[in-house]
């Protein structure tokens, strides 16, 4: 049996995974593919995620963007 291929699904029905992410499956369950169950995340934050244990999409949503506010290139 093939395993299924989260990232191009994800690719093909979310948009372009940036480099050094990886995409999370909220409810930890690796065998549910639903798009609602997936979330690209910062490699960081998915340790962050993994070691902290089950959080809601709006809480990563929330340490994506925190991340995001603290890797910006100083202008």
């Amino acid at each position: 049996m093939r395993k299924f291929n989260y990232r191009k699904f994800y690719e093909k029905n979310i948009g372009v995974i940036p480099n050094n992410w990886d995409i999370h499956h909220i409810d930890f369950n690796h065998n549910n593919n639903n798009l609602i169950n997936l979330i690209a995340v910062p490699k960081i934050v998915h340790t962050v995620i993994h070691q902290t244990g089950y959080l809601k999409k709006e809480e990563i949503e929330n340490l994506i963007k925190i991340y995001n506010e603290n890797t910006k290139p100083n202008n």
